[in-house]
């Protein structure tokens, strides 16, 4: 069993992934699902993207360095159905130019991965809190999947 289906929310991807790939075969052949995975240039983001398009997924990739992704860069260059596009989540210019590129196409699964953790020190409510970076946290973790 892969990495990713060990974890419940992995293996409720994984089925997910499998009923709606066995939707598109038994009823319309031109359908593709898509996936838009945030997040996407290491880590489980990178394992999302890498098992969807195994499975014949559209797969939207988003990094905020797609350049610096090598990884992810070398799973595009070998799979035609992985788009890697730039995306910084808190960014939210960004995020209505991602949406206004893809306007029209639907989006089946998104796979809010990108987050920030900060330092353990930073994080202590009452004491020691650094607000910039609990704020970035907020942002990036809450807010930016809202968006």
């Amino acid at each position: 069993m892969k990495k990713l289906a060990k974890s419940w929310l992995g293996f409720l991807m994984l089925a997910w992934s499998a009923m709606t790939t066995a939707m598109a075969d038994g009823g319309n052949d031109a359908y593709v699902p898509t996936v838009l995975v945030t997040g996407a240039n290491r880590g489980i983001g990178l394992e999302y993207v890498r098992q969807y398009a195994e499975r014949g997924w559209s797969v939207i990739a988003t990094a905020r360095r797609p350049e610096d992704a090598t990884e992810l860069q070398a799973l595009a260059a070998e799979n035609p159905r992985i788009s890697v596009e730039r995306l910084d989540v808190t960014d939210f210019a960004q995020v209505d130019e991602l949406a206004g590129r893809y306007r029209g196409r639907p989006v089946d699964v998104l796979v809010n991965n990108a987050g920030i953790t900060g330092s353990a020190q930073s994080q202590y409510f009452g004491k020691n809190s650094d607000w910039p970076v609990y704020e970035a946290v907020l942002k990036t973790n809450v807010v930016a999947p809202l968006k």
